[in-house]
């Protein structure tokens, strides 16, 4: 986010900076809806992470290329952002949601705290800043492929209910609904004389 170091006016680059959330946010809303939770936030934070890598390397008078970059994977950030806070609530069962959104909240803020350490290190390395932000995103891409996908599924209610769905048994709920419906159907049948 050093956007002096583009080479072009910083206004201009806060103005593009600014106006790539929203095709961002609307492109994160219809990834998330058709592809599912875990597959978008791991091609935003994958794609983050690439954009971001790619212009550590990149030489510095190519500012066009540079800023088309950093660009890219701010929209790939802001994508990935509003995509953790439904996944996040919808990972947590019922009775630890608040609490684990919160414990979310507090790291990223951590991490907010923690990024003028980072910059710090360009004085050892410059492009040092751009590895460890770029391979940040890229090992949290890894991370999230390992939790469970939750589009089209019932919110949990318990952490019993996370361990069953891990475990591919189906949910109290959907066992409750079974029950109530298994009378129902005899019932129909009785009526139509088989």
């Amino acid at each position: 986010m050093d956007l002096q170091g583009f080479g072009v006016s910083i206004y201009l680059i806060q103005v593009i900076f600014g106006a790539v959330d929203l095709p961002a946010k609307f492109v994160g809303f219809v990834a998330i809806n058709h592809l599912g939770r875990r597959p978008a936030q791991i091609a935003a934070l994958l794609l983050a992470g690439i954009c971001i890598l790619a212009n550590g390397v990149i030489p510095q008078d190519q500012s066009t290329v540079r800023t088309s970059l950093a660009v890219l994977g701010k929209g790939c950030l802001a994508a990935s952002f509003s995509c953790i806070f439904l996944y996040t609530g919808e990972l947590y069962p019922t009775m630890i949601r608040q609490t684990g959104l919160g414990m979310g909240s507090t790291m990223a803020r951590v991490g907010s705290i923690a990024s003028p350490l980072v910059s710090m290190t360009a004085e050892l390395f410059p492009s040092m800043p751009l590895f460890i932000y770029g391979t940040v995103p890229v090992v949290a891409s890894t991370v999230a492929a390992l939790l469970p996908e939750t589009l089209g599924h019932p919110l949990p209610d318990t952490v019993q209910d996370l361990e069953d769905r891990r475990r591919g048994k189906p949910q109290r709920q959907q066992q409750e609904q079974q029950k109530q419906m298994v009378p129902l159907q005899a019932s129909a049948q009785e009526k139509n004389g088989l």
